[in-house]
Order: structure tokens, then sequence, then C-alpha cells
């Protein structure tokens, strides 16, 4: 496989160039998910089950393809539908959402085909703005190396009053995968300011990841490009292991290839509280 999100696209006026994908590896149609989560509190010298509680299997994503070509893609967790707009050269240039709110999102590339920049607005129905995100990306080597966030959003509770965030975003690579990630994001809000430092080390299997490259959402603040339940779709394979630098650990197994079952635990600990979340994902292609 190619470095990370650079592989053979559509061409135009045979000008072949490669360029960074912005489709998932394999045709992924339907993913579903079943969850449950455990509380526990320190009694004297053991872990006692405070809540828990099963979730029933639900669809959780819906993907819609022509061809070999994504053109939707339903989040029904969050009852959001998005729709997609290709350039010549068959890379996404503009995403839709549906979702109660007018949300839409414009990827530029730059002259070497890389995505450059993501400008992203939401307004109410009536056509107010109220979050503006500006997302500007650094290449070394055909992978990421940074992404520098600035972004608005109108404090709907307090009138006249706004939320603003400035960070940064670095990653480090080891054979086509994200080792670690770091950030540094300043948040204002109103007179209020705080300032959030964090890493993530990433471990990882051997296992193709068939979500790879699907590079048409981001979210700089959780550290990867398009969070799909925490498969991060900047690299090639499928993490085992992500340890952020506070306290939680998140564990990860397949089964099928491509996968067909991804189960995910995530554990929040400190000395009097624990928090376990399970994650039994199934992918249907």
């Amino acid at each position: 496989m190619a470095a990370a999100l650079v592989m053979a696209a559509c061409t135009k006026d045979d000008d072949r160039k490669d360029y960074p994908s912005t489709q998932p590896d394999q045709k992924v149609t339907n993913v579903y998910e079943t969850s449950s989560i455990k509380t526990e509190i320190f009694v004297g010298k053991e872990w006692k089950t405070q809540k828990q509680q099963t979730n029933a299997r639900i669809l959780k994503h819906e993907f819609f393809w022509e061809g070999n070509r994504l053109e939707g893609l339903d989040n029904h967790d969050r009852d959001f539908s998005y729709s997609f707009e290709y350039d010549d050269f068959g890379r996404i240039y503009r995403v839709i959402c549906d979702g109660g709110r007018d949300f839409s999102r414009v990827l530029t590339y730059d002259d070497k085909g890389m995505l450059a920049h993501s400008e992203g607005t939401i307004k109410t129905g009536d056509a107010q703005l109220i979050s503006r995100e500006s997302l500007d990306f650094t290449w070394e080597n055909g992978l990421l190396k940074t992404i520098e966030e600035d972004s608005w959003t109108k404090n709907e509770v307090e009138e006249g009053k706004e939320i603003t965030r400035k960070g940064t975003r670095t990653y480090t690579w080891e054979g086509g995968n994200v080792v670690k990630t770091s950030r540094h994001i300043v948040t204002k809000d109103g007179d209020k300011e705080s300032v959030d430092d964090c890493e993530y080390d990433i471990e990882y299997t051997n296992i193709d990841n068939p979500l790879h490259g699907f590079i048409f959402l981001i979210h700089p603040y959780t550290g990867i490009i398009f969070d799909f339940e925490g498969i991060d779709c900047l690299s090639k394979n499928l993490p085992s292991h992500i340890t952020p630098s506070k306290d939680r650990v998140y564990d990860f197994s397949y089964s099928g290839s491509p996968i067909t079952n991804v189960k995910k635990t995530l554990v929040a600990e400190t000395p009097v509280l624990r928090l376990s979340l399970d994650y039994d994902l199934d992918f249907e292609y």
C-alpha cells in the first residue's frame, strides 16, 4: 500500500497524479453497535458495581454507494445525513449535512493534491451563522504533520457571548500508522480561558483498516481525521491499544477479513471511581 492518504484517484486531461483518498478502502455499507456501561466505586478494599446497563443492537452508520463512489452517509446515532460533492479528480470537495441545521464543509487542496484547508459552517434554519471552523493542514513526505484550528461558536445559552478555540495538533508516524498525536488547544468562553494539552500513544495490529483514508470530516480536537468509534482512519492498520495522557485506556480486538466485528473497551479510572464502556461493532460490506 502506498503512503497513508496517498493513492491513485480519477484523472483529468491525462494528467495523472496521486492524491489523498477521500473514500474508505473498503465499500462498507452498514455498521451496527451494541454497547454496555458499568460504573464502579471503590469501597473498603474492593470495587463495587454502582450501575450497569446494556444497550440493544442498533444501526449506527449507513453508507450509500454509486458504483465505487460514496454518495451519502447516515449517522443514525445523531440523526445526521451527509452528502458529498466531488471535483474533477474524484476528491470530495464539499460535504453537506442535514441534521436540523444547515451544516456544510468545503475542502481545498494544494498544487500537489494534498488536503490544504477545510472551512465549515453551521447555520440555523433562518440562515443565522452560529459556528465556523477553519483548519489548515501541513504535510511532510505525504504524511500529515500538523492541523491548525481556528473556530468560533455563538454561545446560545448566554446571549452576546461567544466561544473561540485555537490550537495545534501534531502527528508522529511509523510504518504508515500514527503512533503518537499531541494537541494544544486554548478555549475562550466569554471571560473564561482554558488550556488543553494531551498526548495519545497508539499501538497497532497488522490488520488492514477498511476505513483508511476516509478524510471527509475533520476532528482535530479528538486527534483524528474521522473518529469512527475510535478507529483512526489516517492509519493503514487497525489499533490495538490507545493510551491518552489522562486516566483512561482504550483496547481493541477484531475478527473477519476484512473486519466484520470490532470490540472496543474504554476504562477511565480515578482512585475512587471506575467507568467501563464496551462497544461491539458489526461491519457489513
